[in-house]
C-alpha cells in the first residue's frame, strides 16, 4: 500500500506539471491511500498478538458456525428433496391409474365393437332370428352357464373345434318359492 501511495503522489506532481485536469483526483487519492496506511499501522500496533490457545478457540468458533451453516443447509436440501420425491410419486401414481383407466377404456370399448359385430351379425336372418336370440338370452344366464364348461364337460370334433353340454333353458324361470314356516 505504501509503494501505491508513492506511485499516485508522483502521477499527481506529473500531472500538475503538465496542467492535466486530473491532478487533484490523484492527489485526492494519494491522501485516502495514506490514510488507509495510517490506520493499518495504527490497527497492527494496538493488536494483541494471538497465542495458541485463542487461535484454537478461534477455529473451533469457525468450526462451529460452518457445522451449524452446513446442518441448516442439508436439512433444507432434505426438505427440498422429500418434497420433489413426493411429488414425483404422485406423478407417476396419478401417470400409472391415468394410463391403466384408458387402457381399460380402450380395450372395453374394442369388446364391445367386437360383440356389437357379432351380434349384427347373428341378427342379420331377420325378427324371427332377432326374437329366438333375444328370448334364449332372456331365459339364461349364458356367463353362468359357460363357467360350467370346463373339464369332461368339454369335447372337440374332429376339425378341433371344442364343445360344452349346458341347459339351454327353453321357458321363463319359475318364481321364487315362498319361504316355509309359520305366518305372523
Amino acid at each position: 500500500m505504501r509503494q501505491a501511495r508513492t506511485d499516485l503522489e508522483a502521477a499527481a506532481e506529473t500531472a500538475r506539471a503538465e496542467r492535466d485536469p486530473l491532478a487533484p483526483v490523484l492527489a485526492g487519492l494519494s491522501s485516502s491511500l495514506g490514510a488507509m496506511v495510517a490506520l493499518q499501522a495504527r490497527m497492527e500496533a494496538g493488536r494483541e498478538p494471538l497465542d495458541d490457545k485463542a487461535r484454537a478457540d478461534m477455529t473451533r468458533q469457525l468450526v462451529q458456525a460452518c457445522r451449524a451453516d452446513f446442518v441448516r443447509q442439508a436439512a433444507g436440501q432434505s426438505r427440498r428433496l422429500a418434497l420433489l420425491s413426493g411429488v414425483g410419486a404422485a406423478v407417476l401414481l396419478l401417470g400409472a391409474l391415468g394410463g391403466g383407466y384408458l387402457w381399460g377404456r380402450s380395450t372395453e370399448a374394442a369388446e364391445v365393437r367386437q360383440a356389437t359385430g357379432i351380434i349384427r351379425a347373428a341378427l342379420s336372418e331377420g325378427s324371427a332370428s332377432a326374437r329366438a336370440w333375444s328370448d334364449a338370452i332372456r331365459r339364461n344366464d349364458l356367463v353362468g352357464l359357460l363357467a360350467r364348461c370346463e373339464g369332461r364337460a368339454v369335447w372337440a370334433d374332429a376339425g378341433g373345434r371344442r364343445a360344452c353340454a349346458v341347459p339351454l333353458w327353453l321357458d321363463e324361470a319359475p318364481p321364487p318359492a315362498a319361504p316355509a314356516g309359520p305366518r305372523s
